[in-house]
């Protein structure tokens, strides 16, 4: 009887232990969102030793205008483009393995290229994904930028304390108006890009709309290039949001540091 007893509390003891696991871990809070210091963050990216993608730019052959121009279309015709030309880099290495003259491509110009083609290929895989389904608005979103077009600055919010401001230059007269918008970026998001309808000059072989976060369509945030300083604060663009290039990539990291959804 004694050792029955034993057994029955050393049973009831366990089971006790058991159930308070089970309680705690059920009713465990998840972890908090990781708060951005934001002074920091922006340091580390304009600090960052990175050397930009030399490899050929594909999208330059895709003349686009926001607001005109079906976006669907022209990633899908990049998104083909991309394809081709790893194609042809990984066909080039197996010739060049036999004619030692015939160029090929760097390790570099590989990295870029397949680091394209997979954001691309993700986006695309993506894009029947809506982020509206987040509900959040304005400045209860960890990150929102408020555009003010009438004194041509974009406000940077992060959990809903302002933390900068940058001079920006939005859509010039009727015809490239840019539109009032409160949404999530739709992506894609670039570090590379090139806008041939619209060309003029060239940031560190980035394009002429360096950093680009598409919003809505084919309207941007993207950095413009030094012959366009000077506008910055005033209405300069055909519809996109430009801003300073630091200011661009600064933007750029926190989306895809925050991500899209």
């Amino acid at each position: 009887m004694g050792v029955n007893r034993a057994v029955r509390f050393i049973l009831a003891i366990g089971l006790l232990f058991f159930l308070q696991q089970c309680n705690e871990s059920g009713s465990t809070p998840p972890p908090p969102p990781r708060v951005i210091q934001y002074e920091v963050f922006k340091d580390s990216v304009l600090k960052a030793d990175t050397q930009p993608p030399t490899a050929a730019n594909v999208f330059d052959a895709n003349v686009f205008t926001p607001g005109t121009d079906s976006l669907d279309n022209m990633l899908v015709q990049m998104d083909t483009l991309l394809h081709r030309q790893v194609a042809l880099m990984e066909y080039l290495d197996t010739v060049k393995s036999r004619v030692k003259k015939t160029p090929g491509y760097t390790d570099e110009e590989k990295a870029a290229l397949r680091a394209n083609m997979q954001m691309l290929d993700s986006f695309l895989t993506a894009s029947n994904q809506t982020p509206d389904s987040i509900q959040c608005r304005g400045k209860d979103c960890l990150l929102y930028m408020e555009i003010d077009k009438k004194s041509q600055h974009l406000y940077l919010y992060l959990l809903g304390e302002l933390k900068d401001s940058f001079a920006v230059s939005t859509g010039k007269g009727k015809k490239y108006e840019t539109p009032t918008m409160d949404l999530r970026p739709s992506g894609p998001i670039l570090t590379k890009y090139t806008s041939k309808k619209f060309p003029g000059g060239n940031y560190m072989q980035l394009g002429n709309m360096p950093y680009a976060i598409f919003l809505r369509g084919g309207y941007a945030i993207h950095g413009t290039t030094p012959g366009n300083f000077a506008k910055l604060g005033t209405r300069a663009s055909h519809g996109c949001i430009r801003v300073h290039p630091d200011n661009a990539k600064v933007l750029n990291s926190l989306v895809k540091t925050v991500g899209l959804r």
